[in-house]
This record gives structure tokens, sequence and C-alpha cells, in this order.
């Protein structure tokens, strides 16, 4: 369905205009604030409704304003020809009312107009060109609303999960900085030495030690006893020979010293085996350990430390791995939204960075890709009314604008274009909110 005439009178900027559209391209010229702007929004006002409509389209110092334009139907939607028109009416409070009505040929009028404009009207006057102006992400917002695709909740738990694995390596990489400067002992056992068992221990050698010196004192003095009965016997022996009369009594007690003797002899015989037989226990080894016990314990801690940060260590990259798997999973989910969608234009899609073509970020294609991309998303946002718009039609030079024109041939496309000037490439000119006689 395309239009056949507009005829707008006291729509924001212009008087009265009447035109009867090219098929393909119309250009609107003028100057600047000579109502080409005006033009076109009188047609999105009057098709789109309010959602299309300016604040004030009642040109100023007028009470009403009136748009008037011409269908020539749609047969596959068993729309006849019809005629659109939308009345703007200021009231005495200031405020504007608007009206609509759509009639046939045959002078039949549509009960809910607005119903059925909006169901043929997509988003009017969509700029192909302006759509090519756009940031990548807007480009993307506005595909991903003409096919559908609400990645809102997605996104939203993309990023949290992000966020969560951002936190976790964060702590995964200080973990692993405290773990590489944790010193490892291979020399420290298992377990802390204890030093009560220790210091026990030596109490326990100390006493048994002290048992033996004792042994070794009795000795000792066992052996000064015999060097005692010794000098005593040898006294004895010089009393005999200075004492004749004294023999029989000196013989009867050097017999008895002489048993005396015998005995602590044999005494000390025992007594030194007894003393050949012990082995005294090492003190300095333990004393030597109990010294080394705080140096060992502190690596025993330190490696207790170490192995524990490990297991928590991995216990963070289990997490990160985690959470990469579940952004991997709603990547994928996307992925297969986006494989699944009904995309206007073959090889177009769209990621978090922009719009693609091709598997290619869109601003990487040629401009003619580009054009023709454009043109594909406004053939599928007005599918019945096939009619679009390039306001900023003067940032065109004659090949883009040759481009546009045979773009929109190809898809059956009305393209008004606005540009500032009068040349022999405009369709009309309009000044001072009429049209100019050329």
């Amino acid at each position: 369905m395309q239009i056949l005439s507009v005829k707008a009178e006291n729509f924001k900027g212009l008087k009265l205009v009447e035109v009867e559209p090219e098929k393909v391209a119309t250009i609107v010229g003028g100057k600047n604030r000579a109502g080409k702007s005006s033009l076109l929004d009188a047609i999105a006002a009057t098709l789109g409704g309010k959602k299309l409509c300016p604040a004030e389209p009642i040109r100023e110092g007028e009470d009403e304003a009136r748009c008037e334009i011409q269908l020539d139907g749609e047969q596959k939607r068993m729309l006849p020809p019809c005629t659109v028109i939308r009345t703007w009416k200021r009231r005495k409070t200031g405020s504007i009312a608007s009206e609509l009505e759509i009639t046939t040929e045959d002078g039949y009028k549509a009960p809910t107009p607005q119903t059925i404009l909006d169901d043929v009207v997509g988003p009017l006057g969509f700029d192909p060109e302006r759509f090519l102006r756009m940031k990548p992400k807007e480009q993307a917002e506005v595909l991903r609303g003409l096919v559908g695709l609400d990645f809102t909740e997605l996104d939203q738990k993309r990023q949290e999960l992000y966020s969560q694995r951002t936190e976790v390596n964060r702590n995964g990489k200080a973990m692993k900085s405290r773990f590489d400067a944790m010193p490892c002992h291979a020399d420290a056992p298992k377990e802390e030495v204890s030093v009560l068992a220790l210091m026990t221990e030596l109490q326990r050698r100390q006493a048994v030690n002290r048992q033996h010196n004792e042994v070794r004192n009795e000795l000792t003095a066992l052996q000064q006893g015999v060097k005692t009965w010794e000098r005593q016997l040898a006294d004895a022996d010089s009393a005999i020979d200075d004492l004749e009369q004294k023999l029989k009594q000196a013989k009867e007690r050097r017999n008895d010293i002489d048993k005396k003797r015998n005995r602590a002899a044999t005494e000390v015989t025992a007594k030194q085996a007894e003393v050949d037989a012990l082995q005294d226990e090492d003190e300095q080894e333990i004393k030597d350990r109990i010294t080394d016990s705080e140096s060992v314990n502190r690596k025993v801690r330190e490696n207790a430390d170490r192995a524990l940060l490990s297991n928590e260590l991995e216990a963070e990259r289990k997490k990160s791995a985690d959470l990469t798997k579940q952004i991997e999973d709603i990547d994928a989910t996307k992925q297969n939204m986006r494989e699944a969608a009904e995309w206007p234009v073959p090889g177009l899609g769209y990621d978090e960075n922009g719009v693609t073509l091709m598997d290619r970020p869109f601003d990487q294609a040629c401009a003619a890709e580009q054009r023709e991309a454009a043109f594909g998303i406004v053939a599928a946002l007005n599918p019945t009314l096939k009619f679009s718009f390039i306001k900023d039609g003067s940032l065109l030079d004659e090949e883009e604008l040759d481009d546009f024109a045979r773009i929109a041939a190809e898809k059956g496309f009305q393209l008004f274009v606005e540009r500032v000037g009068d040349g022999k490439e405009c369709t009309v000119v309009i000044a001072d909110g009429e049209i100019e006689e050329k």
C-alpha cells in the first residue's frame, strides 16, 4: 500500500501544501524552516496518531489544522482505496483535540479508524539513513525490537554471573599471590613437635642418669674404702715387725682386716661389672630437639596454612569455572534464540557489541551492504504501508541518494527525502509553508 496524495493545512510550519508523491522517491526541497519537516511530520501524525504527533501540531496563530491522505489500498488485507483525514482543533482551555476518519471511495466510513491504521502502519517515517548513523548498541536495540528478542533477564543474569566470576577471580588471584608467597618446608614433619613430651622424656632420662651417678658414687666410695684398708694393712705389717709381742693379736686383726678387704674387693668387682654395663642416655640430643622444636613447629604450621589455602584456591577455581559455564550457557541460549528468529535481511544479527552482518560488525560492511540492510529493516517494520523518509537528505551525495532510490524501487517503497535547496533533483519545493512553483 502506498500514498497517492497528501494535503496538509496549518500543520506546524505549513500553510497549505498538496503533493502527489512519486511511486519511488519524492525529494522535498526548500530552505531551512520553510516547512519541509512539517510535511513529513504531518504524514506521520495523520497515520500514526498520538504517538507520532508533535506537542504543538497547529500552526501558530491558527485554531485548526488538517491533513488528508489518499491511500491506494491493500488487496491481501482486503483494504480498499481510502482517504484518511485527521483534524486538530484547539480548545478554549488551550488543549488540542484530534479527530480521525477513514472514508472509502463508495462513501463508507470506518467505525474504528485508528484500529485500522494501527493494523497496517508500522513505525512511520523510519529513516534508514538515521539508522546507519546510530551507535552500534542503538542499532542492536532497534533490531532486537524488530525480531522480538528480549534478552533483558538473560543479560541481567549474565551480568550478575559475570560480576560474581570477576569477584571470584579477584579473590582467587589474591589467594594465588598469598599461596605463592608462602614458604614450603619439605623437611618438616606433618605434625608439630610436642615440647611437653620432649620435656617429659628429658626428665625421665635425667632421672635414669642420676641413678647411674649414684651407683658410680658408691663405686668411688668402695674404692676409697679399699685404699683405706690397704693403708691400715701396711700399718699392721709394720707393727708386726715392731711388736712381736703383739703378733698373735696383730695376725688375728690382720686376718679380720683381710677378710673385710676381700669382701670389699668382691663387692668392687661386682659393682665394677655393674658400672661397666651401664650406658648413659644422650641428654644433649633431646635438649637439641627441644631447642629446634619451635622452628620445626613453625614449619609444620606454615605447611598446614599452605595446604588449607591450596584447598581454598582450588575451590575458588571450581567456582569460577562453574560461573563461566553458566555464562556460556546463557550466551548459547541467546545464540539459539537469534538463530531461531526471523531476520529481515539474510545474515543480519546482533551481539552485545551491536548489529552484525555475515558474522562481522555492521560498520565493517561496505556502504552499499549497509544501505541494503537498513532498507531491509524498513521493509520489515512497514510490511503493509511501504513508506519511509530520510530527513537529513542534505548529508547524502548524489550517488548515495541514487542508491537509496534504487533500493526503494526494488522493494516497492515510497521514499520521501528532505533536502535543503531547490535544485533540479527536487520533486517539490516548499517556501514559507507552501509549494513553490518551479
